[in-house]
């Protein structure tokens, strides 16, 4: 980076000159780009998370134009943070008058903030700081602009020193503009949808604002920044998780759209720490942040076998626990089936399919009848051959009295049908007994004004996808503490204690099981993703049948827990191939009806036991609706990073220009927080079969492209879901 100097003493213009071509080494590839994303925490003292990404190709936006590097580090929320000039230098001005240099060294290793030198200047009120390095510029309210000088930009360590202060017009809108930048000598704004320019001069001690103009007008974004001269980058955030962060790429003469949707789902204040001189890395360099990738290992990829056709049987089985994980030996299990009397209002008697007793392991066995009861039989016929079954069971410690309850869904087949995915196939089955404290007169909590207060709504509500596991307990009208324990009662932790069987058995003829509707909801629910990187371009594919398990949930206490899955497998009329463009990495959503129940164990017209499950329904598309739709963006998940982390075992790739790959066997991964029903998190699985796939085709660029399998190689049928590099 060049600055030019006209005459000693005399007009300053810094950083002016570009090379002349990106031979001359100086044009940069990838740009470092910090989200200062929002607080998680209604305290604004609390820390804020820096998240650091990589721009690569960003002068053109025709690769993966937003490398998540994994990189993080926490400020302090009542800080300023800004950076910019190519050097790696980030600046943080705090309340309490401090303005701390750190040198980002994740390239080698390093930290994202390392420590260089602090300062003296309470920049705390500024409305807006910008710098390109060498010179920092702090806007106040009013619209004064005072201009310091960084002696050693390449470092961070130089001194600060105030050149001289400006006010103008355009300085004044900055300060009002709801974002500001600056590249080189350029400073940019954005405010009501226009962004302008302006040109920073100083001459002697006076630094001035000049030569204003409008870059682009109706710009439809929340901020904007850029990677370097020619280039400007936008974000769009709006209410919906599923499209807000929606990044753009434009070339600015003239304005043009480079790509619409770089990535969605990154949100918070973005800046980035721009050079001047931008190019384009060779065709066939596929993105990586810091060092290519270790790409030894892995196997050319293969469609995986076919999956054994599933073998039918009227035997169904499980486990129970205590709450301490040991078995609950010698209580009477009771099954019913899960989906009868689904479409009724009113209170549904439920006719028992089998009973038996928990052995002193805690598991249990029991044999459907030959010939189901004909409500039964309509009811597996209308979920594709799938019976959705409850089994539960009763006790009472034997220390305190303390009414306990154990309720396992599951699933079967009876009869051969096409594949599909049995919910609890691979989870060894086992339900733990919890407190059974609810009454007959106890009102459901749920309530829409404390939703937002829920855990299943921050993650529904978060752009980035939920995390690998959630909480076993979830309250449905707040968040639980980490430590919250649902088997203390009375102040006596009973998850230890010994359970005895009720007195009257289920099966005395003076007993019944009811249930009874309480509410409906229809949500859009994940049921897969696909990913792609580079040129590759993605596919989830969705048809004709639902082929998916959704968790249910429980209460029998005051709070919520998961016990077990119901898996749809009724014909849906979704037909889905989202647009096939290059690096798309989405999750999928279908409508689905969930309905919460009130059941209640009943013995001489007295409720025993009473609990409130949430349960998946059937694919229902409301009014106005989509058949189905992209959901969060994942591609988080992909590129050089993550692949570099990846199992070797796990990687597989493609040779040549327009290959294909597709995981059509096996069953996916559980994708969690997949919906939020009545302030309820749950998860969510699919089968993959000829109808249900995830698939990836790659483009004409030459190399290897890579793929891998979260749980193992796609060849295996086990990956669960592949991502991409």
């Amino acid at each position: 980076m060049i600055a030019a100097a006209l005459a000693a003493g005399s007009l300053v213009v810094p950083l002016a000159a570009a090379p002349s071509s990106a031979a001359d080494g100086d044009c940069v590839t990838s740009v470092p780009t910090y989200v200062w994303e929002p607080y998680t925490s209604r305290n604004i003292a609390a820390p804020r998370v820096l998240h650091k990404y990589m721009d690569w190709a960003p002068k053109s936006g025709t690769a993966d134009s937003m490398i998540d590097t994994l990189a993080t580090a926490n400020v302090k929320g009542t800080s300023k943070v800004f950076t910019g000039g190519g050097n790696g230098i980030i600046y943080e001005a705090t309340l309490n008058g401090q303005v701390n240099a750190f040198k980002d060294n994740t390239a080698t290793g390093g930290s994202l903030l390392t420590p260089i030198k602090s300062y003296s200047f309470n920049w705390s009120q500024a409305a807006q700081i910008v710098t390109n390095g060498k010179y920092i510029l702090v806007v106040a309210s009013d619209g004064t602009m005072d201009v310091y000088e960084q002696s050693a930009p390449a470092s961070g360590n130089g001194t600060l020193t105030k050149i001289g202060s400006t006010t103008s017009g355009d300085t004044r809108d900055m300060a009002d503009g709801g974002d500001l930048w600056m590249v080189g000598n350029g400073l940019y704004w954005l405010k009501s949808g226009t962004i302008k320019k302006a040109t920073l001069v100083v001459v002697g001690s006076k630094p001035k604002v000049l030569y204003p103009s409008e870059v682009a007008t109706g710009v439809t974004a929340s901020q904007a920044w850029s990677p370097g001269v020619g280039v400007v980058n936008t974000q769009a955030t709006t209410s919906d998780p599923d499209t807000t962060g929606q990044i753009g790429k434009y070339a600015t003469d003239p304005w043009t759209q480079l790509d619409g949707e770089v990535r969605s789902g990154i949100v918070g204040d973005v800046m980035a720490d721009a050079g001047y001189c931008l190019a384009d890395p060779a065709e066939d360099v596929q993105p990586y942040f810091a060092t290519p990738p270790d790409e030894t290992g892995g196997e050319e990829a293969v469609d995986a076998p076919e999956d054994p056709a599933q073998t039918p049987s009227n035997t169904v089985t499980g486990k129970f626990t205590l709450g301490n994980g040991q078995p609950a030996a010698g209580l009477p299990v009771n099954l019913t089936a899960a989906e009868l009397g689904d479409e009724a209002t009113a209170t549904t008697q439920l006719p028992f399919l089998g009973s038996a007793t928990t052995g002193a392991d805690g598991t249990w066995s029991i044999t459907l009848p030959s010939t189901l009861p004909a409500d039964v039989q309509q009811a597996k016929d209308d979920n594709g051959g799938v019976l959705n079954l409850q089994a539960s069971v009763e006790g009472v410690t034997t220390t305190t009295s303390t009414p306990m309850l154990g309720v396992d869904t599951l699933s079967t087949t009876t009869a051969q049908h096409s594949p599909t995915v049995t919910g609890r196939e691979d989870d060894a089955h086992t339900t733990p007994l919890t407190p059974s404290t609810v009454s007959d007169t106890t009102k459901d909590t749920y309530a829409a004004s404390t939703d937002s207060q829920t855990l299943a709504a921050k993650i529904e509500s978060d752009p980035a996808p939920a995390p690998d596991t959630v909480p076993t307990w979830q309250s449905d009208n707040s968040t639980l503490a980490a430590d919250y324990n649902a088997y203390l009662v009375n102040g006596h932790d009973v998850s230890t204690e010994a359970v005895r069987p009720p007195t009257e058995p289920m099966t005395s003829g003076n007993c019944w099981q009811t249930k009874v509707l309480q509410d409906t909801s229809t949500k859009y629910t994940v049921v897969g993703e696909a990913h792609a990187n580079w040129d590759a371009k993605s596919t989830f594919e969705y048809d004709s049948t639902m082929s998916s398990s959704i968790e249910t949930a429980i209460k029998s206490s005051g709070n919520w827990t998961i016990g077990g899955s119901r898996e749809l497998s009724s014909s849906a009329s979704v037909s889905v191939a989202w647009n096939n463009r290059p690096k798309y990495s989405h999750q999928f959503k279908v409508p689905i009806l969930y309905k919460k129940w009130k059941r209640q164990n009943v013995c001489g017209g007295v409720a025993r036991s009473t609990w409130y499950t949430i349960e998946a329904s059937k694919y229902h598309v409301p009014a106005g609706g989509a058949l189905g739709k992209a959901g969060k963006d994942v591609s988080s998940k992909d590129g050089a990073t993550n692949f570099s982390k990846s199992p070797k075992a796990n990687r597989s790739y493609l040779m040549g220009t327009g290959q294909s790959i597709a995981l059509g066997h096996g069953k996916s991964v559980k994708f969690n927080g997949a919906v939020s029903a009545f302030g309820i998190s749950l998860g969510a699985k699919t089968g993959y079969d000829s109808n249900h796939k995830q698939k990836l085709t790659i483009g004409s660029k030459s190399g290897k492209h890579w793929v891998w399998g979260k749980n193992g190689s796609i060849s295996s049928g086990h990956a669960g879901v592949f991502y991409s590099k």
